[in-house]
């Protein structure tokens, strides 16, 4: 049965703090910890989020970024495959931005940002 290959994979949860943002116009970055636990040579598939914050009124805009794209988080949990096929390996991160210029009266308090990062891999 040449050229049958089995894709094996799964999904590695990862949770990040989310700062307090109390400046507009500034982007907070959070870096999510590599999915090294991943077989090598695995890909990416879907990634699925949730995050928390009390906004006080005002909401920051928030993305998901690799190296080469962000994605616009429209709400605070859903997930998206426009990462697909990229390496397990790619650097992921969560960015914030409070729209507007100045500082904020009362801050946006950060809370916990979870992240389900599906792969795939191809057995030979």
């Amino acid at each position: 049965m040449g050229g049958l290959q089995a894709a094996t994979g799964g999904a590695i949860p990862v949770q990040v703090n989310i700062p307090d943002m109390n400046q507009k116009g500034w982007e907070y970055r959070v870096a999510l910890s590599s999915a090294d636990s991943a077989p090598a040579g695995s890909h990416l598939t879907e990634l699925s989020w949730r995050y928390e914050l009390t906004a006080n009124g005002v909401l920051p805009e928030a993305w998901l970024c690799a190296p080469s794209e962000c994605v616009a988080l429209k709400m605070a949990q859903g997930s998206t495959a426009a990462f697909k096929g990229m390496p397990i390996s790619t650097p992921l991160s969560l960015h914030f931005v409070v729209p507007g210029k100045g500082m904020l009266k009362r801050p946006v308090q950060g809370g916990v940002a979870q992240i389900f990062v599906n792969y795939q891999r191809q057995d030979p």
